[in-house]
């Protein structure tokens, strides 16, 4: 058995400092989304949505961050730094999280303080951190159940099972996605022959129940919804199109998200596998989850963040040898970090650059043109949108509590609306057509007694470029009729 001998217990100075790095991540996230014009992606919005309409799961994610975006408004207001105050606490939780994750693999604490600079220079979690969407919470949530799965493997402490099925549990109320720790964690129980006694302790057993209570709430809403999340899910497995070009393109699109400089010193180091038992483990799971999505892009689309836990594994193990990096590899390294930085400025600031592609577009001048919007709107009961990207960030940004909902675009994918009472319940009120197309669906016609187009209401890039254009058609007395369906989930 490996034991953890004398680990580097973080002093009461070190957690002080912890400490200090959450709260100025807070006071630096909440000036750097000001200064960079960073309003709600829509992504964010649709969980605000969600938030007003509280309930135990919902139609692509678990409830956890729609529950926090509403104890957080409830506390604090309505506002865009309210919403994401609960990812920017996360992200500093995630960085404590680390903290000690690698200083119980190295028994040393640089190796603590490296990981968390790592984490923190690393732009995709830094960036996924800064929005309160799904990923920070899986960060959090994957780094803590790994993390108790090396101590319940490597140091053979039964009761970190617990700790186990308590961070898988509230990451499925996350995001589905965290079931890839406990499959490969149970491969691995069952190929090694010393872990596979951990099979008979109740502590595993105790871990996997207190998973499943944990996730309840989300079974048993899906149970009574048709199992909708997980169709959804499927939805992610398509007809299989393979493509060598989509994976060299993966890989750039990772290796520029996790900085390029940084990913080359950490490839020169971590390439062979580990001696130790438990950072073999760790080496192991991460290359298997990363295989995973290599294996994944070569049939279809992989986005940038889906794999973005796996490397935390990684991330632990690179931390360990910088302290016994060449000086010149640590020269290259601080190297990387600057340029990691640069390309977070380039990303958030663009057009004092002078660059004209902006990243962050879609989070970009949405509050203006939806309140000119709506101070030429006469007196509507409700919203009509054709998706619920824009259903989410109308329904944010409109200065007054209307009902919002989705349709007349057949080609859309089922989302949280259609689980919502359905806009028969606005007949004969007068609503508002908002879209980002200046055709409307012929529904409209037929749906409406009467519809008088608005003036379009350009948003606006820093730079003076048009990033898109809403246009608007005040409508009277809605008579129920029947909308396309959407086609997919």
């Amino acid at each position: 058995m490996e034991t953890p001998g004398i680990t580097p217990r973080s002093t009461h100075r070190d957690g002080l400092w912890l400490a200090a790095l959450a709260l100025g991540l807070v006071a630096a996230k909440a000036a750097l989304t000001h200064a960079a014009g960073v309003e709600l992606h829509y992504d964010e919005a649709q969980y605000w949505e969600w938030s007003q309409q509280l309930d135990w799961s919902y139609y692509s994610k678990g409830p956890l961050v729609a529950w926090l975006i509403a104890l957080s408004e409830a506390v604090f207001g309505h506002g865009e730094w309210q919403v994401r105050l609960p990812a920017w606490l996360a992200h500093g939780a995630l960085l404590a999280v680390v903290f000690h994750f690698a200083g119980d693999v190295w028994q040393s604490r640089a190796a603590a303080w490296w990981a968390v600079w790592l984490t923190l220079f690393t732009p995709l979690y830094f960036t996924l951190g800064l929005v309160m969407t799904t990923d920070i919470w899986l960060f959090l949530c994957w780094t803590w159940g790994l993390w108790a799965s090396y101590r319940a493997l490597i140091f053979e402490r039964p009761r970190a099972w617990f700790e186990v099925g308590a961070a898988v549990g509230l990451g499925a109320l996350t995001k589905l996605s965290i079931g890839l720790l406990p499959a490969a964690v149970g491969i691995a129980v069952l190929l090694h022959p010393r872990w596979r006694a951990q099979l008979k302790l109740p502590q595993l057993w105790g871990g996997l129940l207190l998973m499943l209570v944990i996730m309840s709430p989300l079974l048993a809403w899906n149970a009574a919804h048709d199992w909708v999340m997980f169709r959804h899910e499927g939805g992610h497995v398509g007809d299989a199109d393979w493509s060598a070009a989509r994976v060299l393109i993966f890989l750039l699109e990772q290796t520029i998200a996790l900085s390029p400089l940084v990913v080359l010193i950490a490839l020169g180091v971590l390439w062979r596998p580990p001696h130790q038992t438990g950072p073999r483990l760790l080496w192991g799971l991460s290359l298997a989850w990363i295989g995973f999505f290599i294996f994944k892009a070569f049939s279809d689309k992989v986005q940038v963040n889906w794999p973005a836990a796996s490397y935390i594994g990684l991330l632990i193990l690179f931390a360990g040898h910088i302290p016994a990096l060449a000086r010149w590899q640590r020269r290259a390294l601080f190297g990387g970090f600057a340029l990691a930085a640069a390309l977070m400025f380039a990303a958030y600031f663009p057009y004092a650059l002078g660059l004209h592609q902006d990243p962050f577009k879609d989070t970009k001048a949405w509050r203006a043109p939806v309140m000119a919007l709506s101070a030429q709107t006469p007196p509507a009961q409700f919203i009509l949108t054709p998706n619920y990207k824009l259903a989410a960030e109308i329904a944010f940004y409109w200065p007054e509590n209307l009902p919002v909902y989705v349709a007349g675009n057949s080609a859309r994918r089922y989302n949280q609306h259609d689980l919502w009472p359905s806009i028969a319940r606005e007949a004969g009120r007068d609503g508002l057509w908002v879209s980002t197309s200046p055709e409307a669906p012929p529904e409209l016609v037929r749906a409406f007694a009467q519809c008088t187009p608005l003036t379009s209401m350009p948003a606006l890039a820093a730079d003076g470029a048009t990033l898109r254009t809403l246009y608007a058609r005040h409508c009277r007395e809605y008579r129920v009729i029947v909308w396309p369906r959407p086609g997919s989930y």
